[in-house]
């Protein structure tokens, strides 16, 4: 289910603890007001100006005036200007020099605008990212896409430090193609981009796929067949499944090295969260709370469920049905494993494009859990995508810029490649007039931006504009049949990541979970080795009342009952 509200909800119910916040900051302005000392944040400063500019046209006007901005059509600029922009780039990218990239070529030349890119490697985005907002010397624009695994705080960037501009007015005025396909959405997907003002500070990121869930559960089929067995329709029948596939020799070498269930303790798809919806508790990938079907936050380790997991794979792990290695292999390890094709269970995004061994696409099939699970429920929300600072001198331009970025030749030949590049690279049209995907991957070194650029397809337009690709479609399939058999969560955990918290709330959460999370893994692995006792499961249980979880929780369960999600 979806919260049943558009933009303007979340904006109001935001803005109401802004307003609260603002008159107690003006409270004590008042009270001081006999002290010389007015000063503000160089960042906030020209933060509010910037913002005036794009919210109450002053931007537009002084553009306009020297006849040099156009509002509509192109080029955007009749006289060149230079924008500055910082790129988050993936580490395995190898991308040629952006100027020698044909799309940003035509960009520019589309445009009039040229632009100084700076790519930063995503594991040095948060280092090079503060040096530069330490220095005072921003760049005009930030590309924080998921692709790089970049990012900006736009809660202490955005609402308290005013590094980065609100752009809700900017959008609506300069960016029609973004605008077009957010507004053709039944939900809209920027919701998730409103920060705690009620200010969006970010043009979204999103790449839809028409899907509901994350992680899916896959059998080898192959290994059933050999030895005449039944799919399991549970978990009981599962592990007598497993039995058989340690002790049956499936695999027909004469061996007993068969690996039943690959897995590792925390390893993203193939780790130990996504065992927990198999006992009814939709773990996500971030936080060990989760909403109910009663709209009540629960937080996950101590729910009688989660004991029932452990016990289950302790089990496993003392009679040899899962990898041992389990608690000390990375996700590369357990990736390598699966590759292999010696497994006979595991969880995963999908199978095709996952560079597994060719048998274990083909041997390995779905594996439908009965109606005691729950899966976590994956909306198709937007990531930040793209940041203005205030700094900028060309506001109404570089909207503009950035919805060019958009145009959907020119968003597929940034993603993509060119068009009618061949069979291996770019796109083309299909005799439908549907955009199709030929590039293969195999380029080493690639004279397009990627999913580093930014890119907005939600699944209206996506559905009308793209042939989805086989690796796309097989995931959307295996999401449908979830939906239809009941198995994913009612209300989505992602309505956690939009709950209306302060930056200060966001910024304790943070702290938190992340004590959660260490103290959560680090007992899942003595469980799972160890076993659970009444001892031990009841001093992990009363553990989390020293670190304040009751309160953590009690602060999502305010929020999220501000939301009204039906």
């Amino acid at each position: 289910m979806c919260c049943n509200r558009k933009r303007r909800f979340f904006f109001m119910k935001k803005k109401a603890i802004a307003l609260m916040l603002a008159a107690a900051m003006t409270m004590t302005a008042l009270a001081g007001c006999g002290s010389s000392s007015g000063t503000t944040t160089a960042g906030n400063a020209s933060s509010e100006a910037a913002s005036e500019a794009g919210s109450t046209g002053t931007g537009e006007a002084a553009a306009a005036a020297d006849g040099n901005f156009n509002e509509t059509g192109y080029p955007i600029v009749n006289e060149p200007i230079t924008l500055k922009v910082m790129i988050a780039v993936r580490d395995n990218d190898s991308l040629t020099s952006f100027d020698e990239m044909p799309a940003v070529q035509r960009l520019e030349e589309q445009t009039g605008i040229h632009v100084e890119w700076e790519p930063i490697k995503g594991s040095d985005w948060s280092t090079k990212l503060n040096l530069a907002f330490a220095s005072g010397e921003y760049p005009d624009v930030i590309l924080a896409t998921n692709g790089g695994n970049g990012g900006v705080d736009d809660e202490e960037y955005g609402v308290t430090q005013g590094i980065v501009i609100p752009l809700d007015d900017l959008i609506d005025q300069y960016m029609p193609n973004f605008t077009s396909r957010r507004d053709a959405e039944d939900n809209d997907p920027t919701v998730s981009l409103v920060a705690s003002d009620g200010k969006i500070y970010s043009v979204g990121y999103l790449v839809g796929q028409n899907i509901n869930t994350n992680q899916h559960f896959f059998i080898n089929q192959e290994w059933l067949d050999a030895l005449n067995l039944e799919t399991p329709k549970n978990v009981d029948e599962l592990t007598e499944v497993f039995r058989a596939f340690k002790t049956g020799d499936p695999n027909g070498n004469g061996e007993a090295d068969e690996i039943p269930l690959e897995m590792g303790l925390d390893t993203g798809f193939n780790g130990i969260r996504y065992m927990l919806p198999l006992f009814g508790l939709p773990c996500d990938p971030d936080k060990w709370i989760y909403i109910d079907d009663d709209k009540k936050v629960q937080f996950l380790p101590t729910q009688e469920g989660f004991r029932d997991c452990m016990e289950w794979l302790h089990m496993l792990y003392d009679e040899g049905l899962v990898d041992p290695e389990l608690v000390s292999q990375d996700f590369n390890t357990v990736e390598t494993k699966l590759k292999e094709g010696n497994v006979g269970f595991f969880t995963a995004w999908r199978l095709v494009a996952m560079a597994y061994d060719d048998g274990v696409a083909s041997n390995s099939v779905l594996w439908m859990p009965d109606s005691n699970a729950k899966l976590y429920r994956y909306l198709e929300l937007c990531k930040q995508g793209a940041f203005v600072t205030s700094t900028n001198e060309n506001v109404p331009a570089t909207m503009r810029w950035l919805d060019a970025l958009l145009d959907t030749e020119m968003m597929f030949s940034l993603y993509y490649g060119e068009k009618d590049a061949g069979d291996t690279l770019g796109w083309k049209y299909d005799d439908n007039g549907k955009i199709t995907v030929t590039n293969d991957g195999s380029a080493d070194v690639k004279n397009y931006i990627d999913c580093n650029t930014l890119f907005f397809a939600p699944g209206k337009y996506l559905s009308e504009t793209f042939n989805m690709p086989l690796q796309r479609t097989e995931k959307t399939e295996y999401c449908q049949k979830y939906d239809e058999a009941g198995n994913i969560q009612k209300y989505s955990n992602d309505y956690l990541d939009m709950a209306p918290l302060t930056s200060e709330q966001l910024q304790e959460s943070t702290l938190k979970e992340t004590d959660i999370n260490n103290a959560v893994v680090e007992n899942i692995a003595a469980f799972v080795t160890g076993g659970v006792t009444d001892d031990n499961w009841n001093s992990f249980v009363s553990m989390f009342d020293g670190m304040g979880v009751a309160d953590y929780v009690q602060m999502y369960q305010d929020a999220i009952d501000t939301m009204e999600l039906e």
